[in-house]
């Protein structure tokens, strides 16, 4: 194949799901030992207010310390136009700019239902698009929602349609609330690769009920090629508490390299980010790989 990437995400999903605030140092530490693994693409944090969510305090700092950095791209989150201000001012390469399938779940985040949100999303889609920036438009709960349960599957075809029109450069689709199954990620993701052609699909899959390493599968056999990954498997779901959040980084490393993917990417190195992690909150977190690496290693079960 290779053609599949990974995204971390672990520098922003898995920060702000723990309630610890990491120093500067710490994230630079921890991103630095990201990049030595060879991954692709690295989400640094998202552009929110730091006083509601604190464990974003300093993601300019972080752009602007690795905006030089060759072979990495480095991604950003926004929720509304002002946070798109900030992104475009630090030079932000790669945005995501989301809203949700689920009506109630976007009332929930935003205030406001899809009708109503989708114009402004269409809108920083369209502006950061001619300001240069990579724009992958998401699509949250698209595969489930816990406040509605089973999510009509035409709205994510809707929203992936008008996302297109805007000019994204590629689709996301979340499992915000870890919900989906194999088949159902097979069929959406088929279709809405089908409307994006030469669009990159990509997926963020949460591991709530044990699916996610399954639903990636489902997902490569539909279509998608970018895949959001956690460092460790930092995270959580933001609606069921204890629950995994994404699937650990070099699990999904060492589950793609079988496969033939992503061969430039060094297990090991990951395992010491996962490692690192892990000290830096005193906790073991969702990875399996990390945990048996030295068995692995032992037994050479890579490939």
């Amino acid at each position: 194949m290779g053609r599949i990437q990974l995204e971390e995400v672990g520098l922003r999903e898995g920060l702000q799901s723990n309630p610890e605030i990491l120093t500067m140092e710490q994230k630079v530490n921890l991103i630095d030992m990201v990049m030595e693994s060879g991954i692709e693409r690295i989400q640094l944090g998202s552009f929110v207010n730091e006083k509601r969510v604190p464990q974003m305090a300093g993601v300019e700092e972080l752009f602007q310390r690795y905006a030089d950095k060759d072979g990495v791209l480095f991604s950003g989150l926004v929720l509304n136009r002002k946070g798109l201000e900030r992104a475009v001012e630090c030079g932000v390469k790669l945005l995501n700019i989301s809203i949700s399938a689920s009506d109630t779940h976007n009332r929930e985040n935003t205030g406001k239902g899809i009708a109503e949100a989708l114009p402004g999303i269409t809108d920083m889609i369209k502006e950061a698009v001619s300001a240069g920036i990579r724009v992958r438009a998401g699509i949250q709960a698209a595969f489930g929602c816990y406040y509605e349960g089973r999510v009509d599957e035409e709205r994510v075809y809707t929203l992936t349609e008008k996302y297109l029109e805007a000019g994204a450069d590629e689709i996301g689709l979340s499992d915000t609330a870890g919900f989906a199954r194999p088949a159902q990620v097979e069929r959406i993701c088929r279709r809405v690769s089908a409307m994006s052609g030469d669009r990159p699909l990509g997926l963020h899959m949460h591991d709530t009920f044990g699916m996610a390493m399954a639903n990636v599968l489902a997902g490569i056999e539909g279509g998608a090629v970018i895949f959001d990954s956690s460092v460790a498997g930092m995270g959580g779901c933001p609606f069921m508490k204890g629950a995994p959040g994404n699937q650990a980084t070099e699990d999904m490393v060492y589950m793609l390299q079988s496969m033939g993917e992503l061969k430039s990417v060094s297990l090991g190195a990951i395992v010491k980010a996962a490692e690192l992690a892990k000290g830096i909150y005193g906790r073991e977190f969702n990875s399996r790989i990390s945990v048996h690496y030295p068995l692995i290693e032992k037994l050479n079960l890579t490939d």
